[in-house]
């Protein structure tokens, strides 16, 4: 379902550290019927690659191509459930903020694969977050934001959040059905937006 997965941002799913549980039983049912909900709202669809598989949905919020779907990845001996969220945004900047309480120290083959695939550490930003990309300057300038500061504050609950090459995913740790209510989804698709307007917007600024 899932064909544009910019760089590899599963693979820093896989090194987000932090408090971390093995999930017990999760009524995917519950969840699909959620999806399958919100997805219909927004004229999309909602699926399963099988019946064990967790849920996923695609649709149109306004007029941004939006999928929702999870992801799990392996940390030692622990399996991380990761909700993702994918939307359209309408900027070429590449940058990727990286949770600052929740993201362990990469190995060094880690870290040399990290900052090939999406930049150096740009250093202290003012915002709860990390800040890699391969644009030093622009990324800079951009998240000096009043607005983007603002929504950015409002959005530690993610582990990490990628914008590169027209898409803004955003992943957290997901700790049950209670997140993942067409209400709860609607909010948190709405934060994101809130996110990519001004980021848009400061383009637009830097174009002319």
């Amino acid at each position: 379902m899932i064909n544009f997965i910019p760089l590899t941002f599963f693979g820093l799913i896989a090194l987000v550290g932090g408090a971390f549980f093995v999930h017990g039983f999760l009524n995917r049912q519950k969840i699909f019927q959620s999806f399958r909900s919100f997805s219909q709202s927004l004229q999309g669809e909602a699926g399963r690659d099988h019946v064990a598989a967790y849920p996923w949905m695609r649709g149109k919020w306004k007029d941004r191509d939006l999928r929702i779907f999870f992801h799990t990845s392996e940390n030692h001996t622990v399996s991380v459930l990761n909700l993702v969220i994918d939307l359209e945004i309408r900027t070429p900047r590449k940058f990727v903020l990286l949770q600052k309480e929740g993201f362990r120290k990469p190995k060094p083959d880690q870290l040399q694969k990290l900052e090939e695939e999406v930049g150096p550490l740009l250093g202290e930003m003012g915002i709860p977050f990390d800040v890699r990309s391969p644009e030093g300057e622009a990324t800079r300038e951009i998240l000096a934001s009043p607005g983007i500061r603002k929504t950015l504050s409002e959005l530690t609950g993610y582990n990490q959040i990628l914008v590169w090459d027209g898409r803004l995913m955003a992943s957290r740790q997901f700790d049950g059905v209670d997140e993942v209510t067409p209400e709860r989804l609607e909010q948190a698709v709405s934060l994101l937006e809130r996110l990519s307007i001004p980021l848009e917007m400061e383009e637009k600024v830097a174009v002319s």
